[in-house]
């Protein structure tokens, strides 16, 4: 009688790694290109846009990256934690959330970080206004509730 229970419990379980590992995709993108790109950035950079265009702020690179990895995080751990919830309705839909604020970080610091590095293609701004939109991939991978 418990074999069932625990298969399902073990697939449930599988479904949750994938959407956790899913959630954190896109910062290993980010920690990957920021890598690539970390010697070409200036002593300042610009962190925040008025309403032209022109830069209205502006941040040390490390400081920026912590300050946003911080954010990232606590959206992660979100996704991570909504991804093993008991309720899977809710539970899809909060990884699927936190997961979209975490791809849309993700875009929005490499497109700072491209703009300051000069690197940054017109295509980079199509995928700022995509990102959220990976929030559908933990959401799929995490199945409907068959209780």
């Amino acid at each position: 009688m418990n074999a069932p229970m625990d298969s399902a419990g073990g697939r449930r379980k599988r479904e949750g790694v994938f959407a956790a590992i899913a959630a954190a995709f896109p910062v290993v993108v980010e920690v990957a290109v920021t890598s690539a790109w970390w010697d070409r950035l200036p002593d300042r950079i610009a962190t925040t846009f008025g309403p032209d265009g022109s830069p209205s702020g502006y941040g040390t690179p490390v400081g920026t990256a912590i300050l946003l990895a911080a954010i990232q995080a606590l959206f992660l751990v979100a996704a991570v934690g909504s991804a093993f919830a008991r309720d899977r309705r809710r539970g899809r839909i909060s990884c699927a959330v936190t997961a979209g604020f975490v791809a849309a970080l993700a875009m929005s610091w490499l497109i700072i970080v491209g703009l300051a590095s000069s690197t940054l293609s017109p295509t980079a701004w199509w995928l700022l206004a995509a990102a959220p939109a990976w929030a559908l991939v933990p959401y799929g991978l995490l199945s409907p509730a068959r209780d």
